[in-house]
């Protein structure tokens, strides 16, 4: 008995840990990256010149594959430019990215609402506009909102869900039929309504995110067709 009530608080504490973790809001940023084939061409200060397949390049160091499932960091201040398989390249002075120096033709990835050159450079909002030009960024910006607020609504939905997901999980703790209905039916009013509204806020946030990372996507698809390029992501 002793042991089955330990099995059982074990896994109440797991999801109740999983339940915590889903109403964070949606990450913007990936964290894993696979990495852009074939490998770019990487100057550095000294002179040296490498050939790795870059992860991401983040604000003051770079992720590159070196082998199997190895990666490695590279601090930018190593970095004197970085070549592309397209002809892309990225120069940097000091570590800093001389963005006015981009040579053409530079490609886009959408994630989640943002413009990642390359598919592995954030780009800001000017940094993005002036790739894509004004038109088509006002479209992204316009698409990316919608892929924020349905981000948000689903997270704002997930939280509302919370009693009843505990309520269900208290029902599976103490050995009780944990049917969604029971879980529901021994609900006060309030959390009846928080549990409708957070159902319906959920359905409708996941609709809003794919609606507008949908557009995202058609945007920078129209955007890399005007390159002219078949090199995709």
């Amino acid at each position: 008995m002793k042991t089955m009530m330990r099995t059982r608080l074990t896994l109440l504490l797991l999801l109740l840990t999983a339940f915590s973790a889903a109403a964070q809001f949606p990450p913007r940023t990936v964290t894993h990256y696979p990495a852009v084939e074939p490998a770019a061409e990487i100057h550095f200060v000294d002179g040296n010149v490498g050939h790795y397949a870059i992860m991401r390049i983040g604000q003051d160091v770079m992720r590159v594959a070196v082998g199997g499932d190895q990666s490695a960091r590279m601090p930018l201040t190593y970095v004197e430019s970085i070549r592309f398989q397209d002809g892309c390249t990225l120069y940097y002075d000091r570590g800093e990215l001389q963005f006015d120096r981009l040579v053409q033709p530079a490609r886009l990835k959408n994630e989640g609402g943002d413009a990642v050159l390359e598919g592995v450079l954030k780009l800001t909002g000017p940094q993005a506009e002036s790739l894509m030009g004004p038109d088509l960024y006002r479209q992204y910006r316009k698409n990316s909102g919608l892929t924020l607020a349905g981000a948000i609504t689903m997270a704002a939905g997930t939280l509302m869900l919370m009693p009843y997901m505990g309520k269900t999980v208290m029902f599976f703790a103490t050995g009780q039929n944990p049917a969604p209905i029971n879980s529901f039916k021994d609900m006060g009013s309030l959390g009846k309504g928080l549990t409708i509204g957070g159902g319906t806020a959920l359905l409708a946030g996941v609709i809003i995110y794919i609606i507008g990372n949908s557009g995202c996507n058609r945007v920078v698809a129209t955007y890399n067709d005007g390159l002219g390029l078949a090199y995709t992501f």
